[in-house]
């Protein structure tokens, strides 16, 4: 087995998993004290652009979705760690599945990883959320680039109808603890941390994360919350709605796409003009995503399970 040791953390999505990435790790890596695979982006909410700081191990997620081999992955996992120093990787976006794409399920990318880190010594973490105010904050992270272009999923109710309706369907994998949680265990050391405990520096949240950075909880309780990191606007429980222009971009695209010489020069002066920025911003249009609530709450909680999402009682 390699000396090496590495921290893959897996999300949630929507559980301060960019704040850790921002605040924390990157921290701890500019100091020498671990080696960061990444990712560390900063994404604008309102453009939707992405700007890559640290993405060294792409590549696992890469392997995991099927999109990498596996010895192809083995070898720069070997060219990227550290034997001296914990290397961590961080990328939430494994543990879900996108609207349109080709997805794998969470069992089969938790057998790549298997076996990409064969003969490492690894330990996951993740970190789970009440199963509907996940839901929640999730459809509204990926509303503005999937789901407002979907009609059969461009609102809360309809993707959790589409669940109730479809609870085995690979896109609502991630929401279902009790059945992905004992897959993932069976492969790996896996510690969990719940993130209703996230303002108690004396929880298991803060507690657990320190154990595994070796630092004092205190130390990390101060380096997370040194900013906040991926904000939104909230009216009580609920976030605001975000718009764009993108349905213009898509318009002249199907109507050009086929007319060669025309359109790759509209493509050049479209590209170059600054029109795509503008079509591309996101602005706010006064009215909030709605929660699930009433009859439509207790039929989720249901289904997914509620109150026996903790790790102790999935095991």
């Amino acid at each position: 087995m390699s000396a090496a040791r590495l921290l893959i953390h897996l999300g949630l999505p929507k559980t301060a998993t960019t704040s850790i990435q921002h605040n924390v790790f990157a921290s701890l890596h500019d100091n020498g004290k671990i080696n960061f695979l990444g990712k560390f982006l900063d994404y604008d909410y309102k453009t939707g652009m992405v700007t890559t700081k640290n993405y060294r191990g792409k590549f696992i997620r890469d392997v995991a979705e099927g999109k990498m081999a596996i010895a192809e992955g083995r070898s720069m996992l070997e060219k990227n760690l550290d034997q001296s120093r914990l290397n961590v990787f961080s990328d939430e976006g494994i543990m879900i599945a996108y609207p349109g794409r080709d997805n794998l399920s969470l069992f089969e990318k938790f057998k790549n990883l298997e076996a990409l880190f064969s003969g490492y010594s690894v330990e996951v973490v993740v970190t789970l959320r009440e199963p509907v105010d996940y839901l929640y904050s999730l459809y509204v992270q990926l509303y503005p680039d999937f789901f407002s272009k979907k009609k059969a999923l461009n609102s809360v109710d309809k993707f959790a109808g589409l669940l109730l309706e479809f609870p085995g369907d690979v896109l609502f994998e991630s929401f279902h603890y009790k059945k992905w949680l004992p897959k993932l265990d069976a492969l790996f050391p896996v510690t969990i941390v719940e993130y209703e405990q996230i303002k108690n520096p004396a929880s298991l949240f803060h507690l657990n994360w320190s154990r595994l950075l070796g630092m004092s909880d205190a130390d990390f309780f101060d380096a997370l919350n040194k900013e906040k990191v991926n904000a939104k606007r909230k009216t009580g429980k609920e976030v605001e709605v975000v718009r764009d222009f993108k349905g213009i971009e898509l318009y002249f695209y199907n109507l050009l796409a086929s007319k060669g010489v025309v359109f790759s020069a509209v493509r050049a002066v479209y590209k170059f003009s600054g029109i795509k920025k503008i079509l591309h911003y996101r602005f706010g249009s006064w009215s909030t995503h709605k929660y699930p609530s009433g009859e439509l709450n207790k039929k989720l909680k249901k289904a997914l399970e509620f109150g026996s999402y903790r790790y102790d009682e999935c095991s």
